[in-house]
């Protein structure tokens, strides 16, 4: 069965061609046709390998609905606000598209012609996206300020997290605005769910069905430290092995489902370019050295230890216990020196020295001198996260906002 069957089946109409300029909304006086609708409904299915089913092309026309009525409102206001986006701009993100979709750069017409769609409407569809992603900028900078005392607090939290576990993820946000709307979303979010689970694609869901900042991106927020998530989403995250799909979560905005791509161990941002100044005293053990006689080393390195206050006294000590080859290392990169020598000395404090570090041939103590970490933490990337946590807040208010102020009449 064909998608323009099943369409004309949906609708309730014999002569589905000659209706397709039959207005189906008003949005403060802004049309919107049978043809939008069903131009939109063919880029969803095509662009999310959505089977054509009866049930799915319900909820397609719904999310097309949607979708439609929240661009009309978002190109109206930034009509009103003189808000547009360059030709250049929109080449750029029609490419991001085309990588999307898997699609050679510059094919994307084919593509159109392939799956029955006119390039205007999904050339319409993403340059809505970018205008509202521009909008929703310019209002943050006018309105929100990321001061430096957040940016050190939220460093510091980065700093006492090093070495735990941070997830990759991506989102789709199906929002609920209103009391009436929550079961439908929340059956929208389960029949999101049921098509992931049967292959569907989630970066193209996401794209289409998401109405979070992330959508554009194909849903994805990248690597988020545990702890920075809505309780009721970090709960359920925390819970999932990687490649899992979540159930539909119900948070302040609406209903989310969450794709955990991957999880690993934070690592401190740049540690390994941090450059440190080091001297070491150097205990010699003999080739095969018996037990007795490591742990006797082992014994002098700890009461040596004790005696180093500063850098200044290690020569000093290295001279009482005659150890040959220690002294001043210079200044190195953290991420040259072997594993166990970078382990001991990268939470010292300036003028502090190591727990002694038994190797092969012999015993080291290492007393930090001085310490420069180059770019360990990107402040600007850092301003950038917050403001994009903001952003996601906004957006979803200011559509609020744009739809309880308009005037919206269907046919």
């Amino acid at each position: 069965m064909t998608l323009l069957v099943l369409l004309s089946g949906l609708i309730g109409i014999s002569a589905y061609g000659q209706e397709q300029q039959r207005i189906v909304a008003l949005v403060n006086d802004e049309v919107i046709s049978l043809r939008d609708v069903t131009q939109r409904m063919r880029i969803i299915m095509a662009t999310s390998h959505l089977p054509n089913t009866p049930e799915v092309l319900r909820a397609v026309r719904e999310q097309a609905m949607r979708s439609l009525i929240d661009e009309r409102l978002e190109m109206q206001e930034a009509k009103r606000r003189g808000i547009s986006v360059s030709q250049q701009d929109l080449d750029t993100a029609i490419n991001s598209v085309e990588r999307q979709l898997g699609i050679p750069n510059g094919r994307l017409e084919e593509f159109t012609k392939r799956a029955d769609i006119d390039a205007d409407a999904l050339i319409s569809q993403i340059r809505a996206e970018l205008t509202w992603a521009r909008m929703i900028r310019s209002r943050l900078l006018a309105t929100v300020t990321v001061t430096d005392q957040e940016i050190d607090e939220r460093i510091e939290k980065m700093k006492s997290m090093a070495g735990q576990t941070e997830d990759l993820i991506a989102e789709i946000l199906i929002p609920v605005d209103s009391p009436d709307q929550e079961e439908p979303q929340r059956q929208t979010a389960l029949h999101i769910l049921q098509q992931l689970r049967n292959g569907a694609s989630f970066p193209a869901l996401a794209r289409q069905f998401s109405r979070g900042t992330t959508a554009a991106n194909g849903g994805d927020v990248g690597w988020v430290p545990r702890g920075t998530l809505p309780e009721e989403v970090e709960a359920v995250v925390a819970k999932m092995n990687k490649g899992d799909i979540s159930e539909p979560i119900r948070t302040v905005g609406g209903y989310q489902i969450i794709f955990l791509r991957d999880r690993r161990r934070m690592a401190m941002p740049g540690a390994e370019e941090t450059k440190v100044t080091l001297k070491q005293i150097l205990l010699p053990l003999p080739e095969n050295a018996p037990q007795n006689a490591i742990q006797a080393a082992m014994a002098s390195a700890r009461q040596a230890r004790g005696n180093i206050h500063s850098c200044d006294d290690v020569e000093a000590v290295a001279q009482q216990l005659k150890a040959p080859g220690s002294g001043s290392l210079g200044t190195l990169r953290l991420g040259d020196l072997p594993p166990a020598f970078r382990n001991a000395v990268s939470n010292l404090a300036i003028n502090q020295t190591s727990e002694p570090v038994q190797m092969p041939k012999a015993i080291h103590l290492f007393t930090l001198c001085g310490k420069e970490e180059h770019g360990a933490f990107d402040r600007n990337q850092i301003r950038q996260n917050l403001l994009l946590r903001h952003a996601e807040l906004l957006a979803q208010r200011y559509i609020r906002e744009l739809r309880r102020d308009a005037t919206i009449e269907f046919r």
